[in-house]
């Protein structure tokens, strides 16, 4: 397992689970609002947390219609309901503004009409450009979820360590951030980061185990909540 820097605290042990938003609306004039798929999905990963026994002691999201929608479906499923905070670095990067700066007329939010080489230009176009005041860098796009994410286990590990408790902190988030958390933790190279990204379904749950050696990678992207139905049309990374 790969590791990355420890956090300063004397022991604790942090379950961290990435939650992506359900399938958005794409095509429409909202986006950001879950579509009908993306709504069953969100319903299903709440149904799945609740026949399971899972609990969560706190709940994060950012300020996106889709990632709080999301939160909010999944959450009626589980006996306890924990309080819900709002994390603007778990906010997704805005896809309009990177396709029309660094598309060459592509979009993508253009689903199966866009190639992954085609995706990886446009983010490759964005990463190697001079920052403007129309977007944030890909730079500091890149480190945003990761420090966000640091921030709130390093607030919960000196509680735990003091409890001896262990700690499963759920974020709703978006593919961009799971993708680049994932690069920070496992020092992915940047296609594979792009990979990473392209691949993230909606609604699946990505886990990572923080302790005082570090972080490292439990599962990734899996849906087994969408799976069980043998619906293939609830498997969908839009």
């Amino acid at each position: 397992m790969t590791y990355t820097q420890p956090i300063a605290v004397t022991f604790f042990m942090t379950n961290v689970f990435l939650v992506r938003h359900g399938q958005a609306s794409a095509g429409t004039d909202n986006y950001d609002r879950l579509s009908d798929v993306g709504i069953e999905q969100a319903r299903l990963l709440g149904e799945y947390w609740k026949r399971s026994g899972f609990t969560a002691d706190a709940v994060f999201h950012g300020t996106l219609q889709r990632q709080q929608h999301t939160a909010e479906l999944a959450l009626e499923g589980l006996h306890i309901k924990p309080e819900t905070n709002v994390v603007e670095g778990l906010n997704e990067y805005v896809h309009d503004t990177v396709d029309r700066l660094y598309g060459g007329g592509l979009s993508s939010a253009a689903g199966d009409n866009l190639r992954f080489d085609q995706y990886l230009e446009i983010m490759a176009r964005w990463r190697d450009a001079a920052p403007t005041d129309e977007t944030q860098s890909w730079q500091d796009f890149s480190v945003q979820g990761w420090n966000a994410i640091q921030n709130v286990v390093a607030e919960t590990a000196e509680q735990d360590a003091s409890t001896g408790q262990h700690s499963n902190l759920v974020f709703f988030t978006s593919g961009g951030i799971i993708a680049t958390v994932l690069q920070q933790a496992l020092a992915f190279e940047f296609e594979a980061t792009m990979h990473a990204l392209w691949q993230t379904r909606n609604a699946s749950v990505t886990s990572l185990l923080f302790n005082r050696d570090g972080v490292c990678l439990v599962d990734y992207n899996t849906v087994p909540h969408l799976q069980m139905h043998a619906k293939p049309e609830l498997i969908t990374q839009i």
